[in-house]
C-alpha cells in the first residue's frame, strides 16, 4: 500500500482520488509554508491512479519546494468538469490532455506553448512525438504516452474453435469476417465493432483519405469511404460481431466488464495500451494483431500512433505555478523514477531513451504491447494526425449514437452515411 505525507481519500461516489485537496479550489502558488503549490488534474482510476500517486511522491522527494495537489476524475466527468474551470480561468496548472481537445483549449488560450517553458526539455523527444501536440508554430502538449488502435484476439477461443490464427501480416477484411465467423458460437462472440474515429482513420489511410479537412472545418473524406466503412461493420454483424442490445449494453462499460473483457469474445477493436488490463480481466492469452487491408499487405494497413494521452500547462497559471508544472512535466515524461512507477500504463513512453531502461522489468503483456508497437514502426506509412479540430471531442458520440441505429436497422446505410457527415460537419462549421 502506498503511503505518502499526501492525503489520499477515495470519494465512493465519484469514484475519485484526492491529493490534498479538491480542483474546484485552485488556489495560490504558495502554501502556509512558502512552497510553491501546483494542482494536477487527470482522468483515470484504479492502478493508473496509484501509479500516478507514487509518481507525483516521487516527484515531490525531488523537488521539496513544490506541492503537487490533485484529483483523478472519471473520464466521462472529467471534461465537463474541466471545460467549467477554464471558463472560469480556474484552471488545473498541469492538465491531462486528450488529443481530441488539445487544438480546442490551445487555439482559445487555455494552454501554454511548452516549446516557451524553460524547465522543460524537449529535445528528448524526436520530431513525430512533438508534433502530437503541435498547432501551429505552439506546442500545447506533450504525450504521456503513445499507442495505436488496432485489433487484438483471444487465442484460447481461437483454439477452443479449432481456427487457426490468422497472418496478421497478410490478412484482409475478408479474412477477419471469416474468422469472426468461425470462432462465434454458444455464448461466444465475434468481432467487436467498437465504431468510430479510431478505426475509421485506418479505414480511410487505405482509401487515401483523412478524418477532417486541412482547414478543420468538416470532413476530410468522401461520402463512398463511410458508406464501405459502414458497410463492413454489417458484414462483421453477419459474420458472429455482437447484436445491437449487446452493442448498447457495452457503451460506458468498464472494460473488464465487457464481452471481451469476460473471455466471451473471440475478436476486438483495442487500443494497444488497454491490452494488459484485458488480459488480467478475462484471464486470456491475447494477440494483437495489425488492422487488415484490402491487398493483405501491411504497409497498406493504414495504421499509425497516436498520443494515448497528453501533459499540458495552464497558461492561467503565474509565473512560480508554470515554472513547477513545467518541472512535473518534464518529470514525467524524462525522469526514470516517475517511468518507473507508471510504466506502459499511459502507453509505450515518448522518450525513446527511457524505453530502454525498464524494458527488462516489463511484464509480459507490457512487454508484448511494447513488440507489438516497436515492430509496426517500420511498416507505417501515414503520419500520426495532428490535433484534431474544435468541436471534435463530440464526434466519436455521433458513431455511437448512429451506428447503433444502422445496427438496430432503425436507419440503412445510406441514411447513415448522411446522418453521420452532417453532424460531423455541425459540429465543426
Amino acid at each position: 500500500m502506498l503511503t505518502s505525507r499526501v492525503r489520499r481519500t477515495v470519494a465512493a461516489a465519484t469514484g475519485a482520488i484526492l491529493l490534498g485537496g479538491t480542483l474546484a479550489a485552485c488556489s495560490s502558488d504558495s502554501g502556509d509554508d512558502g512552497k510553491t503549490v501546483i494542482e494536477y488534474g487527470w482522468w483515470g482510476s484504479g492502478a493508473s491512479d496509484e501509479a500516478t500517486v507514487a509518481a507525483i511522491e516521487a516527484f515531490e522527494a525531488e523537488n521539496p519546494d513544490i506541492d503537487v495537489e490533485g484529483e483523478a476524475t472519471p473520464w466521462d466527468g472529467y471534461w465537463d468538469k474541466l471545460a467549467t474551470m477554464s471558463a472560469g480561468k480556474d484552471a488545473p496548472d498541469v492538465i491531462h490532455m486528450s488529443e481530441r481537445y488539445i487544438r480546442e483549449y490551445g487555439e482559445r488560450g487555455a494552454l501554454a506553448d511548452l516549446s516557451s517553458l524553460e524547465d522543460i526539455d524537449l529535445s528528448t523527444l524526436d520530431e513525430s512525438m512533438l508534433a502530437l501536440g503541435e498547432v501551429g508554430d505552439a506546442i500545447y502538449a506533450v504525450p504521456a504516452g503513445v499507442n495505436t488502435f488496432t485489433v487484438a484476439i483471444n487465442e484460447d477461443l481461437f483454439e477452443a474453435a479449432g481456427v487457426p490464427i490468422p497472418d496478421d501480416s497478410t490478412w484482409t477484411w475478408d479474412e477477419l469476417a471469416e474468422a469472426s465467423a468461425a470462432t462465434a458460437s454458444g455464448d461466444v462472440v465475434g468481432m467487436n465493432y467498437r465504431p468510430g474515429i479510431e478505426n475509421l482513420q485506418p479505414w480511410l489511410h487505405q482509401q487515401g483519405q483523412t478524418m477532417y479537412n486541412e482547414e478543420g472545418t468538416g470532413v476530410g473524406f468522401e461520402r463512398d469511404a463511410l458508406v464501405s466503412y459502414l458497410e463492413n461493420i454489417l458484414l462483421q454483424q453477419e459474420n458472429g460481431g455482437p447484436t445491437a442490445d449487446q452493442v448498447s449494453e457495452e457503451m460506458g462499460m468498464p472494460l473488464e466488464s465487457t464481452l471481451f473483457g469476460t473471455g466471451k469474445q473471440s475478436m476486438t477493436w483495442i487500443y494497444t495500451s488497454e491490452m494488459p488490463a484485458f488480459a488480467e480481466a478475462s484471464g486470456s492469452n491475447l494477440r494483437l494483431m495489425r488492422v487488415p487491408s484490402e491487398a493483405g499487405a501491411a504497409e497498406e494497413n493504414g495504421m499509425y500512433l497516436r498520443g494515448s494521452s497528453f501533459y499540458s500547462i495552464s497558461a492561467n497559471a503565474d509565473d512560480a505555478e508554470q515554472k513547477a508544472a513545467a518541472k512535473f512535466v518534464d518529470f514525467m515524461v524524462n525522469n526514470e523514477d516517475a517511468l518507473s512507477e507508471l510504466g506502459m500504463l499511459r502507453g509505450v513512453p515518448p522518450n525513446a531513451d527511457l524505453v530502454d531502461v525498464i524494458r527488462e522489468d516489463l511484464t509480459p503483456d507490457d512487454a508484448e504491447v511494447l513488440e507489438f508497437v516497436d515492430g509496426i514502426r517500420p511498416e507505417l506509412t501515414v503520419d500520426s494526425p495532428t490535433p484534431s479540430p474544435q468541436g471534435s471531442g463530440n464526434v466519436q458520440g455521433i458513431f455511437d449514437r448512429e451506428v447503433l441505429e444502422l445496427l438496430y436497422d432503425r436507419a440503412d446505410v445510406e441514411e447513415t452515411a448522411d446522418s453521420i457527415m452532417q453532424a460531423i460537419d455541425d459540429e465543426l462549421g
